[in-house]
């Protein structure tokens, strides 16, 4: 009785996960058909001679911010579209009996659309941090700037997928500015598998850790070191206005004092105020030794 109960439940989720492969591929997006032998990405439409007529279907109905989650969105914001995303973040550690609260804002970027599938990018932002070895340090973070590339559309199992390519600039105050130039990417990847549900992630990698405040060693040093990371995410639309999340990520360095891994659990909620202004809340946890022990955040966008 026992096993034949198994047996059905086991063949009705090999039913549902047929059905989702069989409209995934009844639904193959155009712009790259996986059975065509010439593949074309989303960008290279942008530079094709003639007026092109813009598929309202093809463009974001909603307001899509990169932020508060780790995991950025994989859209573009729209070619001559301005976007203003802003927050606040609390950080909280503790670790051999002392104890580290940082608080960072207001975590501005603007992002303006050059093509409907290529924007630019610029974020600056504050950090207060109070505690730890008894001394607080205070100042901004080296100017971000950026190219981010809509790459792919989803079909059949190839992602729909964006490529940021970021740089830091020394502009930042003595606490948090690594006195260089910077690089990094990051590559954005998601599969849509039903109507409300969405798997996505990212891999990426950075200089000095573009000078991100946490990723920076305690100590000043000369030496320099990279970044690798990596995340994964689960998105599900509760209703037409409130969104969640849950996601995975992590820091892993080389050449750092401590070469260390961060590994976070975050999750959180959106609620779409209009189509083009949006909040939301975020909470984390650290996951490994070296991560902050609790993060909460919230914040928002606004579309122009």
């Amino acid at each position: 009785m026992i096993a034949r109960l198994i047996f059905k439940r086991m063949a009705v989720n090999v039913a549902v996960f047929l059905s989702i492969i069989s409209n995934c591929t009844a639904e193959t997006n155009t712009l790259f058909n996986c059975g065509d032998t010439e593949l074309k990405s989303p960008f290279l439409n942008d530079f094709v001679s003639g007026d092109r007529v813009i598929d309202e279907t093809e463009k974001p109905q909603r307001i899509e911010t990169d932020r508060h989650d780790f995991t950025q969105s994989t859209e573009t914001v729209g070619q001559g579209i301005a976007q203003f995303e802003a927050g606040y973040t609390y950080f909280y550690d503790e670790e051999d009996g002392e104890k580290e609260v940082t608080h960072t804002g207001p975590e501005l970027m603007l992002r303006v659309g050059i093509t409907e599938n290529i924007e630019f990018r610029a974020r600056w932002n504050h950090v207060w941090r109070f505690g730890g070895e008894g001394k607080s340090l205070s100042g901004s973070e080296d100017t971000r700037l950026g190219l981010k590339v809509r790459t792919t559309d989803q079909s059949c199992w190839i992602p729909e997928s964006a490529l940021a390519l970021r740089m830091a600039v020394p502009t930042g105050g003595e606490a948090w500015s690594t006195t260089q130039v910077e690089f990094g990417f990051d590559y954005t990847y998601g599969w849509r598998l039903t109507e409300v549900m969405e798997i996505y992630g990212s891999t990426g990698f950075s200089s000095n850790g573009l000078g991100d405040f946490a990723l920076l060693p305690e100590i000043a040093s000369e030496s320099d070191f990279v970044v690798l990371s990596q995340s994964i995410a689960l998105g599900v639309e509760a209703t037409e206005d409130i969104t969640f999340y849950t996601e995975f990520f992590g820091f892993f360095s080389h050449g750092h004092e401590v070469n260390n891994t961060q590994i976070f659990f975050n999750a959180g909620a959106d609620y779409y105020v209009t189509e083009n202004f949006v909040l939301d809340l975020r909470l984390g946890f650290g996951l490994t030794k070296g991560a902050e022990d609790v993060f909460a955040g919230f914040g928002g966008g606004y579309r122009f």
